[in-house]
């Protein structure tokens, strides 16, 4: 069993290592030739509304679990 383990071990550290070194080959490339321009695309979107109905509904799933953890709190404090 000790052995099968080791050899899977080495198994996913070579596999590992040949996704890193690949991915870092790929991302040296990539990075010495200019990307897309997506300026074009993405000109036209307004993020200020975007942001603004996130953070609406982020502020609401706080409201209800602040709610809910005062509601616990309380009913501790009842119960003693």
């Amino acid at each position: 069993m000790k052995e099968t383990l080791q050899h899977l071990r080495s198994i996913v550290t070579r596999t590992s290592l040949g996704i890193t070194l690949g991915t870092a080959s790929c991302l040296a490339k990539a990075e010495a030739s200019a990307g897309p321009d997506f300026s074009s695309l993405t000109s036209g979107i307004n993020m200020g509304s975007t942001v603004t109905a996130i953070l609406a509904v982020a502020l609401s799933l706080v409201t209800v679990y602040a709610t809910l953890r005062g509601a616990r709190i309380v009913l501790a404090v009842i119960k003693g």
